[in-house]
């Protein structure tokens, strides 16, 4: 080109161009134009290089008229084009340069697609009106759009499988439209802290598949629409502190399948509205989710299915939504305490099944709206529900649900309020069971359904229970309990203890066990009969066993309930044996006495023997025994009546007698 084409700010660019300068244009007055048409001369070879220089294009102040067009072009030179107004797109298509620097510029777009770039790509502070197009470029450098303005609506930065070997600055982008790093390949750090990308209702920010060689740094993003990291991997952290993420009723942040060598922190002052997606994610490091707070009210505010993490930090978390973390896999703590979880009646404010859990599964304070569901988890410490508020008025009635659950520590519930069920039902508990001073109530159901617990020790001293307890088939080495402070409504059939704390006396217990409405149950009373004698109590075991007995014959039959009530009054079913000593002496002093008075005649006259009042009452009185005198003599009137009277309760009193000896002789 020759120089009577140029004009005055041309021949400027053109003077500084060979030696590298900078051709300031700007505070002269009218910005000057220049054309693109002399930018891509010099790019391309028009101007031969200064001796002792490295030639460079670099531009301050002007407004470039016409299209900068390098398509396919080598450029060796860096570009750098400073507070520069362009009235076309300027395209670096499939084109191989050096250092490109577009720094507080405006232009209609930038299309680098299939660019190979050996340095740095900066468009910090530059307003994009349209896009900045970067599909499948190769950038060897730097990716900079710290501060960029781009997009009018549905695409911004589109850079899907770029390879990028430096990092990406992305500090305060602000974007109307789609930002895509799509299978990017990003060998640094991509940083995006306090980014605004707008695309509502859509597609915002999407990192699927992409690969970032550092922190994937979002803190302080803001969204509008779907932000997406389906299958990313990040050697280091996903930073997401204090970002806000909004795709109400639809999906704020989908990343599932994600990997992070290091952790995820999404902590206080994050908030999504919107579903957050993380199934199936991996972390080598923690998750934390402190003092953040998810909404997707009626569906799922945060999703953590199938994630394996070391550890979940989320102290003070807010989800207005479900929390469902089902089969989820954490090597350490599970710490969500004080945590606000709210999902309305009749929904899993936490789905939690077969959570496996290598350390403590904390709960500590939490408040729950919905069913907090732990059934068939597994912990390898603690789990702590102390102090927690669970709500449920569902169609079941279950507040929380740790049935199937396996715990090697022990499970606290100290404080609880729980309003609806709280079911630990077929659970084993390595340790014990902790429900001092907690509030259960459940008025339609059970309160506290714990059928088939194993556990070392059950303490059952709450402070309140309004429903059924039910302990059916529970075994426990230990139950520690107020046996006066239990509602009217107990199961306790195959329920199974070593001992008893407070161990008080039978007449307490056998309060506690009547509180069974399904009627008499020998099992109890037997478990409990059995406790007292292994603890040298065997005259409070008899209490109970005789207590046992009353109450079985009250349910039989007429003629069952006479025999039982003969038992009773004579023997007390084996366990009274003074009362049939004190009936056999009454019999045989009253007939001693009578026979005595009034003398039987003989059967005989001349051969009977010599009549003893005392021994002739014995003979009648005990049916196995012949003392030679019951058969010499025939008695008359009321003393005929007398005499059978004794013979028929000599055999109802060794009959009795012989009943109970046997009943108590098996029991040993």
């Amino acid at each position: 080109m020759e120089s009577a084409e140029l004009g005055e700010a041309e021949r400027s660019l053109w003077k500084a161009f060979p030696g590298g300068a900078l051709a300031d244009l700007s505070g002269t007055g009218a910005r000057p134009v220049i054309r693109a048409e002399v930018i891509a001369s010099l790019l391309l070879g028009g101007a031969d290089p200064e001796p002792g220089h490295a030639p460079a294009l670099r531009l301050r102040g002007a407004d470039v008229e016409g299209r900068l067009d390098l398509t396919g072009a080598v450029v060796t030179c860096p570009v750098t084009f400073e507070d520069c107004v362009f009235d076309t797109e300027l395209c670096f298509a499939d084109s191989s340069v050096r250092t490109v620097r577009v720094i507080g510029c405006e232009l209609p777009g930038f299309d680098g697609t299939l660019m190979r770039l050996d340095g740095l790509l900066d468009l910090s502070g530059s307003t994009v009106a349209g896009s900045v197009r970067l599909e499948q470029a190769r950038v060897s450098g730097k990716l900079r759009v710290s501060g960029t303005r781009a997009g009018a609506g549905e695409e911004a930065v589109l850079a899907p499988g770029l390879v990028l070997d430096g990092g990406l600055e992305g500090a305060n982008l602000r974007a109307r439209g789609l930002v895509s790093f799509q299978a990017a390949t990003i060998s640094g750090a991509a940083v995006l802290s306090r980014a605004r990308i707008v695309r509502p209702g859509k597609e915002a920010l999407n990192f699927r598949y992409a690969t970032v060689g550092g922190n994937l740094d979002c803190q302080g993003l803001r969204t509008q629409g779907e932000t997406s990291a389906t299958n990313c991997r990040i050697t280091a952290s996903l930073l997401l502190s204090a970002a806000r993420l909004s795709n109400p009723d639809r999906l704020a942040l989908v990343a599932g399948g994600l990997e992070a060598g290091g952790g995820v922190f999404v902590a206080r002052g994050f908030h999504a509205s919107g579903e957050v997606r993380l199934i199936g994610a991996r972390l080598a490091a923690n998750l934390t989710i402190e003092g953040a707070t998810f909404s997707n009210p009626g569906g799922v505010a945060l999703n953590l299915d199938a994630i394996r993490v070391i550890a979940l930090h989320g102290e003070g978390v807010s989800c207005h939504g479900q929390l469902s973390m089902t089969g989820a896999d954490i090597s350490g703590d599970m710490n969500l305490p004080k945590a606000v979880l709210e999902n309305g009646d009749g929904k899993d404010a936490l789905s939690a099944e077969r959570v496996r859990v290598g350390g403590s599964f904390v709960l500590t304070g939490t408040r729950a709206h919905g069913e907090v569901n732990l059934r068939s988890i597994q912990a390898g410490a603690r789990v702590l529900l102390e102090d927690t508020e669970l709500r449920d008025r569902g169609a079941d009635g279950v507040a929380c649900r740790l049935s199937r659950a396996r715990v090697t520590s022990d499970v606290f519930c100290h404080r609880m309020r729980a309003e609806g069920s709280l079911r630990l039902f077929g659970s084993v508990i390595d340790g014990s069971v902790y429900l001092e001073e907690s509030t259960l109530s459940n008025p339609d159901g059970n309160a506290l359904d714990a059928g088939n617990l194993r556990a070392r020790e059950l303490d059952l001293r709450p402070e309140a229970v309004t429903g059924c307890v039910d302990l059916s088939h529970t075994a426990v080495d230990l139950l520690r309990d107020d046996p006066d402070g239990w509602p009217d409504d107990m199961r306790f059939d195959g329920f199974t203890y070593q001992a008893l704390e407070p161990l008080v006396p039978a007449a307490r217990r056998l309060r506690w066990l009547g509180r069974d409405p399904r009627g008499f149950q020998a099992q109890p009373y037997e478990q409990l009969a059995a406790v007292y004698a292994a603890h040298g109590q065997p005259g409070q075991a008899r209490e109970v066993q005789y207590a046992r007995e009353r109450i079985r014959y009250e349910g039989r039959g007429a003629p069952l309930k006479v025999v039982g009530l003969l038992q009773d009054i004579t023997v007390g079913y084996g366990y009274r044996p003074g009362r049939a000593l004190a009936w056999m002496a009454l019999l045989l002093v009253t007939g001693s006495i009578v026979f005595s008075l009034l003398p039987p005649p003989a059967m005989t006259n001349g051969q009977a023997p010599h009549f003893n009042g005392i021994v002739y009452a014995v003979d009648l009185l005990l049916p196995v025994v012949d003392l030679g005198m019951k058969y010499e003599f025939r008695p008359g009137g009321g003393e005929q009546w007398l005499s059978y009277l004794l013979m028929a309760a000599g055999w109802i009193l060794a009959t009795t007698v012989a009943a109970g000896v046997a009943r108590v002789l098996r029991r040993r």
